[in-house]
């Protein structure tokens, strides 16, 4: 067994949306008179739309209809469009695409696993639509994080078993869907108490590609 591939999140391990998401679902919240906090929203990272409001009516004991909902999910994507239209690739996390270039460098293929529906919309923006050999997103699957679908979605793009790819993720949901999917994980981030990676780095410029490998 060898390392043959990256599967990056992209929701807080490429580029920060998370203050976007949180300004959308605060708005949400706010529609249900319930004020979402910050830490709750750290609990919705990796987590799909629709199950990221699920969790928001159960905090705030709320019961709405399905067409409610969906006008609310409407609105909160919407909202949320507009904050990642204004993004630029100033905004790609420092060290991301020297590393990338590395991995690629040394022959590993590279890929984004989102749950995200929008990713490929936020990557045009960042401008790294050619950075990668795979892009898959939570539209593109059944069923999002914490079930594996979308990583194995991308093994299967990039031709690599999962046992020999390497998933990035800042969020328990990716950590947990990395390991259904038999792939080992790096965590990304300063978050404690996440469970499932086999190793932890603050940031891009502490990446290091050889040992990456050595967890093979």
């Amino acid at each position: 067994m060898s390392l043959k591939a990256c599967i990056y999140d992209l929701d807080g391990v490429i580029t920060d949306t998370a203050k976007y998401h949180y300004k959308s679902w605060k708005w949400v919240g706010g529609q249900l008179d319930y004020n979402l906090t910050e830490k709750q929203n750290q609990k919705l990272k990796g987590v799909g739309r629709k199950e990221s409001l699920d969790k928001i009516l159960k905090w705030s004991n709320s019961r709405i209809s399905e067409a409610d909902k969906q006008h609310l999910l409407h609105k909160k994507n919407q909202m949320y469009l507009e904050f990642i239209d204004t993004m630029n690739p100033d905004e790609v996390f420092e060290g991301f695409k020297n590393f990338n270039a590395l991995a690629k460098g040394v022959g590993l293929k590279v890929a984004v696993g989102s749950s995200s529906k929008n990713a490929i919309r936020i990557i045009d923006k960042l401008d790294l639509v050619l950075a990668f050999h795979a892009i898959v997103d939570g539209g593109m699957t059944p069923n999002s994080k914490p079930e594996p679908d979308i990583f194995l979605l991308a093994a299967e793009k990039l031709q690599v078993s999962p046992e020999n790819c390497l998933v990035i993720e800042d969020s328990q949901a990716g950590l947990t869907a990395a390991k259904k999917a038999g792939m080992k994980s790096v965590l990304f981030g300063q978050d404690k108490g996440l469970k499932g990676a086999q190793i932890q780095i603050n940031s891009w410029l502490d990446a290091d590609l050889e040992i990456f490998k050595k967890l093979y």
